[in-house]
């Protein structure tokens, strides 16, 4: 464990080649797809006013998109030009007032992005809705294996996440331990410059991996105090190669880890991972949960204070910035555990828009709720729902300044993310 003490020096001294292939190799963020012209079909260029008075009804109907609408979508591009199409959302996307007797109308906020393939737009829904059943069953099957005297099969018990009290079985290992390795690992993702879901999948394949090797059924099989390094490592390896185009060469994890390891042994221990889990890596993480309450807020008034574009887009990147601060403190708190991947990526969300309301000054007692009609249509999700995980990572992030475990608080001191870590926690959650 020396050498993850060592990581502000080891981080700096990375060759320049790794810097080259990241800086020529990275995809800009910002790109997310083909413009919606380039997917326009010739027989749209003529279409009436009737079926775009047939798309603003459509517009607000619900979350899913038919073959026909999207085509109506292109259609409406083609005709008023992709700024003018935006513009229509933004003008659609605000919410009928719930009444008593009357059912719920909210926008559809993936009309946003119904020409970017990237985003999914028609399958959405689905893959929401996916993943929800896979926390079901996996809570499903923690629940029947605690209630039974002989644990159940391991891979498939862990199939999608950890269990909340794995480092029980881990006799060389414990909280803080773990603690320290993956605030090394948040500094090294840095470097790297990978995308945020690696993140969440290295530290999803860790702990599941921890799960899976210990003691429980075998009092000889456990990781020892001198591999979770080497752990890490291998699991931000394996979540790189699932997530990038351009993920670390294993030369790289040698150099990081300060010649701790050698390339064999990288190789088997990611041959041993993989072996643990079964090669299960298609797992829901809070990234993707996160991902879907973004879409509801981006570009609406999420606050209710009549704010305008501009504004509502600065609002926006403050959220956006402050759930992955709160998503990743949670990555380093182990009591997190107990959570599921929605609850976590909920509970970070409200907690976002309580500090960016803590920050406007906004009254506590406002008749607009922070979490929106639309957030709870789109997320299935209530306040009650994740109210608990979201005072623990409150609580979490009141503690680490107090450690001098301080990756989080870093990265997110900086312009980049708006200098989110030196705004002011709010101090409590809201009564219900």
């Amino acid at each position: 464990m020396s050498a993850l003490r060592e990581v502000s020096n080891l981080a700096s001294n990375l060759g320049v080649d790794i810097k080259q292939r990241q800086q020529t190799s990275r995809i800009d963020p910002n790109n997310h797809g083909f413009s919606g012209a380039s997917l326009l079909h010739q027989d749209s260029l003529h279409r009436g006013s009737q079926q775009e008075q047939q798309l603003s009804q459509r517009l607000t109907a619900g979350s899913s998109f038919s073959a026909a609408t999207s085509h109506s979508i292109h259609s409406f591009i083609a005709r008023k030009g992709e700024s003018e199409f935006h513009a229509h959302a933004r003008r659609t996307s605000t919410m009928a007032p719930l009444r008593a007797g009357r059912a719920l109308s909210v926008s559809c906020p993936d009309i946003r992005h119904a020409h970017e393939p990237t985003y999914c737009t028609d399958l959405i829904g689905d893959i929401t809705d996916m993943f929800v059943e896979r926390e079901r069953q996996a809570v499903a099957r923690f629940n029947e294996d605690s209630a039974s005297n002989a644990p159940t099969n391991t891979s498939t018990l862990y199939a999608c996440y950890a269990s909340p009290q794995y480092l029980q079985h881990q006799p060389e290992i414990n909280e803080k331990m773990r603690m320290i390795l993956v605030d090394w690992l948040i500094d090294v993702h840095l470097k790297f410059k990978l995308h945020a879901e690696t993140m969440y999948l290295a530290v999803n394949l860790i702990d599941r991996y921890l799960s899976c090797a210990n003691n429980r059924l075998d009092r000889t099989m456990f990781v020892p105090r001198a591999q979770l390094q080497l752990v890490g490592v291998c699991a931000m390896l394996l979540a790189a190669k699932y997530e990038e185009i351009w993920p670390p060469e294993v030369k790289e994890c040698v150099h990081i880890s300060a010649n701790t390891y050698t390339r064999e042994e990288i190789i088997q221990m990611e041959r041993s991972i993989c072996t643990a889990l079964s090669f299960r890596l298609t797992v829901p993480t809070p990234f993707p949960f996160a991902s879907r309450a973004w879409t509801v807020l981006e570009g609406d008034d999420f606050l209710g204070v009549g704010a305008d574009e501009e504004q509502r887009r600065q609002y926006f990147a403050i959220v956006r910035h402050a759930t992955s601060f709160f998503m990743e403190h949670a990555l380093l708190d182990y009591k997190c555990l107990q959570f599921t991947p929605s609850q976590i990526a909920h509970a970070s969300v409200f907690l976002a828009l309580l500090m960016l309301r803590t920050k406007l000054e906004l009254p506590k007692m406002s008749n607009f709720p922070v979490w929106t009609d639309a957030l709870r249509h789109y997320t299935k999700a209530e306040v009650r729902d994740f109210r608990g995980c979201a005072e623990v990572i409150l609580e979490y992030v009141q503690y680490v300044p107090t450690t001098k475990y301080q990756a989080v608080r870093r990265k997110y001191n900086s312009s980049r993310y708006m200098e989110i870590s030196k705004m002011l926690m709010p101090n409590e959650l809201p009564t219900l």
